[in-house]
């Protein structure tokens, strides 16, 4: 396989993953359930080859999907059209496993927390990382 293809491929696979979580996400619309959870992480290690994924619900309880590398996940230079403040939710994932918040994590938290309800890391389905904005100095860590 060229490069090129490669490329190729790796997009139309985060197509495919970005797809998975919207579809499941329109079947229940709830961001704190083991079933969307588990949509996004067969997402991010299953359809994707261990990517992290983010996931933002809005104000208006729509979901914004995007795909990032192995260690880093950003909308970037693709800001989700449409959103609307505040966020009722960010998820993200850690694909080699691991739920806690890295230091560009909490900045993000930290810079949003004003307008941010809540914000999960996937570490796996049932191991995953917890801030919200009423406790915003704490962390709650689920292991199975």
């Amino acid at each position: 396989m060229s490069d090129g293809e490669y490329k190729q491929s790796i997009e139309d696979v985060r197509v495919i993953a970005v797809q998975h979580i919207l579809n499941t996400w329109a079947e229940k619309r709830q961001f704190a359930s083991k079933t969307f959870f588990e949509a996004i992480w067969h997402a991010s290690t299953e359809i994707l080859p261990a990517l992290e994924v983010q996931v933002v619900i809005d104000d208006n309880n729509n979901c914004h999907v995007t795909t990032g590398s192995s260690g880093y996940v950003e909308f970037g230079m693709k800001p989700p059209v449409g959103m609307k403040l505040p966020i009722r939710c960010w998820i993200h994932t850690h694909p080699f496993g691991s739920a806690y918040f890295s230091g560009v994590d909490w900045t993000t938290v930290n810079t949003w927390r004003n307008l941010m309800q809540e914000a999960y890391v996937l570490g796996g389905v049932e191991h995953y990382g917890y801030w919200n904005n009423k406790e915003p100095n704490l962390l709650m860590i689920k292991d199975e």
